[in-house]
């Protein structure tokens, strides 16, 4: 893993944590802040670690989504009441305080979101074969 500083993705790292920031302050509706909240927090992860790391991009994408994974089992057994933080917003709100499958949803579908957008133009798969040259 090398450090490296990639200007592109730091842009978008920036410009999506601008918007999480403008949905967890401004907007009440419980679906736009949970589902589109939770698809866009997977790809500020993924920005941030591409903006200062090289490191294989497949592997980032597994990861970010093992990571959220993680965390969201984390709500499920409730850790935050367990490490007594629940009274601390900030605790409260990164690692979250229920566990729903809604967000495991979400966070799969950053996933595939990243995934699409990083290898669409993809040259490495193998072209098919035209049948009798036509």
């Amino acid at each position: 893993m090398k450090f490296r500083f990639d200007k592109k993705y730091f842009l978008y790292f920036l410009g999506l944590l601008i918007v999480e920031i403008l949905i967890a302050l401004f907007v009440e509706n419980p679906t736009i802040r949970g589902a589109i909240g939770d698809v866009l927090v997977v790809i500020l992860i993924y920005c941030f670690i591409q903006a200062f790391f090289q490191i294989n991009k497949k592997k980032t994408i597994i990861g970010v989504g093992i990571f959220a994974l993680l965390v969201e089992i984390s709500q499920a057994f409730q850790v935050v009441e367990k490490l007594n933080l629940q009274n601390s917003k900030f605790f409260a709100t990164v690692l979250g305080t229920t566990f729903d499958l809604n967000d495991v949803w979400a966070y799969l579908a950053g996933c595939a979101v990243v995934w699409m957008l990083e290898f669409y133009d993809d040259e490495s798969r193998p072209k098919k074969k035209k049948f009798l040259r036509f």
